[in-house]
């Protein structure tokens, strides 16, 4: 039971970095692309892919 605790509470943890990361990634992003000169569609979509 206390093997079982520990594993749901690591899992949790990890869980809450993950959309924590996740977050402030996808606001990055935004801020970095509403800050830009991107004005139509096609250049949010480039500007989006040069990030991978």
């Amino acid at each position: 039971m206390n093997a079982d605790m520990i594993i749901g509470v690591v899992m949790a943890v990890a869980a809450l970095a993950l959309l924590i990361y996740l977050t402030l990634w996808g606001r990055r992003t935004i801020e970095r692309i509403a800050n830009g000169s991107a004005r139509s569609a096609r250049e949010i979509a480039r500007a989006l892919g040069s990030d991978r």
